[in-house]
């Protein structure tokens, strides 16, 4: 697997829409599954606020807006890999 970057916005509106939660539970899968190549970084505010927790992939300029962990896999191209994850 090459090397994949995902930054998660910390700002308050993001935090609002879970991505504390995102991130923390992406790290957890990340660890399960042995998916050393994926890092996961919390940024300051992207100024894109609303809709969802910001997310960018690698260096694409494009952010995206997310509301579950699942939507984060997809965005990596990882299907079906979910794990029960600690609450």
């Amino acid at each position: 697997m090459r090397r994949q970057n995902v930054k998660i916005c910390k700002g308050p509106g993001c935090r609002a829409w879970s991505s504390d939660r995102i991130a923390r539970e992406l790290g957890e899968i990340r660890e399960a599954l042995g998916l050393e190549g994926i890092q996961v970084c919390r940024v300051p505010c992207m100024k894109v606020c609303g809709g969802g927790a910001s997310v960018r992939v690698n260096s694409n300029r494009k952010i995206v807006k997310l509301g579950e962990v699942d939507d984060v896999m997809n965005a990596l191209g990882i299907q079906g890999a979910t794990v029960a994850c600690m609450a």
